[in-house]
């Protein structure tokens, strides 16, 4: 069998310009993906503000919506790993951020519009475009203006961010029904253009792929999913299993493995005294996260009022939403000796805290994959978690092959009790089993990168 080339895209991507999972994920699944004996990745992404000292190729006009800009082409000669391809111009991506602009739209909108163009100018012509959010929603209905018959994967990460541009950008290209299906005589929605036009859909989990055809999750895209023939395919995110890994990740001042696991203690007594904690022998239990509603936040402090008395730690990494900030230092001041939060994220850290943890919060209210709560199996924190989603393809309560705990309801009180059922096992080798269980576990990207393969075999018709 001939090799697969795959172009895949990504508004983001560790270590050139990180938010949170869809980077990490572009990270991680080309790598995973090269490992492949018929598969060859290339990547493409914006060319943001940090990665200006890259080496130019060539440029070229990228059309926008009755006019034209120009992108600048770069790649990265260091990286022997994925070849990337950076898509430059000051105007969109010279930014502070990656995200949350008033011209998100147009920004993303000049990225579809330079992936469909830069097939001119590269030698590598792909049989697949693997797209990733809505940030690359309209490259497939671009590819029909240059008549490609390229097919194209677009993958759901997380269907609640949507982007939006003016009809006159595709007007030309498609019918007034359609234009109404995308959002006219309103803007156009990116997420609509991915539905309505790719050639495949996946979802970053199989819980997720089902919960997508759910109106409270998809909202009024509901519909425009249902009406394809083929419905999403959920493949599970993996992790970096090796930059991940408690016995040798380089952070650690005391690493460790599931089948040896006595240092985990001592990393305890490490984060309590970085974080001014009591240094007592009681469940610690943290959260790494975007402070936002759907993570939870809410729910952790309400949960905290009925845990007062019960004697355990709490210690929160987090940035995002500053109302959630002010609330956690709050509850800090108020329990001096039960909760610490930290709002200047580090990958570092954040593996300080999962490997000095018995227990991780994630009572999220829907979580598409979710990786944290991956990095805490890894790491031996034992999740307590809201069931949607790709939690409860990860977090099981099996008898024999459990590896965390289930809230009943999504309410503080459902919260607080699952912690003290976790609580109640603490110190024992049934907790011991549960823990062992989690660390074990498989989590590679290796898995996820043979189901995408396959997928794209089947749609090549080639398998």
């Amino acid at each position: 069998m001939k090799k697969i080339k795959v172009l895949y895209v990504s508004a983001e991507c560790y270590p050139y310009a990180y938010v949170g999972g869809l980077g990490e994920v572009a990270a991680y699944l080309p790598k995973a993906l090269l490992k492949r004996q018929d598969t060859e990745v290339v990547r493409v992404m914006p060319g943001h503000k940090e990665i200006e000292d890259k080496k130019i190729l060539t440029d070229f006009p990228v059309p926008m919506g009755r006019g034209y800009d120009t992108c600048v082409l770069k790649t990265d000669p260091s990286n022997e790993e994925v070849l990337t391809y950076f898509l430059c111009n000051d105007r969109y991506f010279y930014r502070d951020n990656v995200y949350g602009y008033d011209d998100d739209g147009y920004r993303f909108f000049f990225l579809c519009s330079a992936v469909v163009e830069m097939l001119q100018h590269i030698p590598f012509q792909p049989d697949i475009i693997h797209l990733n959010d809505w940030h690359t929603g309209f490259v497939p209905l671009l590819l029909k203006r240059k008549n490609l018959n390229t097919k194209t994967v677009f993958t759901i990460h997380n269907i609640m961010y949507r982007g939006y541009i003016p009809k006159e950008y595709v007007e030309d290209l498609i019918s007034e029904e359609e234009a109404v299906l995308l959002g006219s005589p309103g803007y156009l929605d990116f997420m609509k253009a991915a539905f309505l036009y790719s050639d495949m859909l996946t979802a970053v989990s199989p819980r997720y792929a089902e919960d997508l055809l759910r109106e409270d999750i998809s909202g009024d895209l509901e519909q425009l999913i249902k009406s394809r023939k083929d419905k999403p395919v959920g493949i599970l995110n993996g992790i970096d299993m090796k930059a991940y890994d408690p016995s040798g990740d380089g952070v650690l001042k005391f690493p460790y493995s599931w089948d040896c696991s006595d240092n985990k203690k001592k990393n305890k007594r490490e984060l309590q005294k970085k974080f001014g904690l009591p240094q007592e022998d009681v469940p610690l239990v943290s959260m790494v996260s975007r402070l936002e509603r759907y993570k939870g936040i809410d729910l952790v402090l309400e949960a905290m009022e009925i845990l007062k008395d019960e004697p355990f730690q709490l210690a929160v990494l987090g940035s995002g939403n500053s109302y959630y900030q002010g609330l956690l230092a709050e509850a800090a001041q108020r329990y001096p000796d039960k909760v610490r939060a930290c709002f200047d994220y580090s990958s570092d850290l954040a593996k300080e805290i999962y490997a000095a943890s018995d227990y991780y919060f994630m009572p999220s209210s829907y979580e598409p994959c979710g990786i944290s709560q991956l990095y805490a199996m890894r790491y031996g924190a034992i999740p307590i978690v809201n069931p949607e989603g790709g939690l409860k393809d990860t977090v099981s309560e099996h008898p024999e092959f459990g590896n965390g705990f289930y809230m009943k309801k999504r309410d503080g009180e459902s919260l607080a009790e699952a912690a003290k059922r976790a609580f109640s096992l603490y110190g024992t080798k049934e907790l011991e089993r549960i823990r062992i269980n989690g660390m074990k576990a498989d989590h590679s990207w290796d898995k996820s990168a043979a189901q995408y393969e396959e997928l794209y075999a089947k749609m090549l018709d080639m398998l």
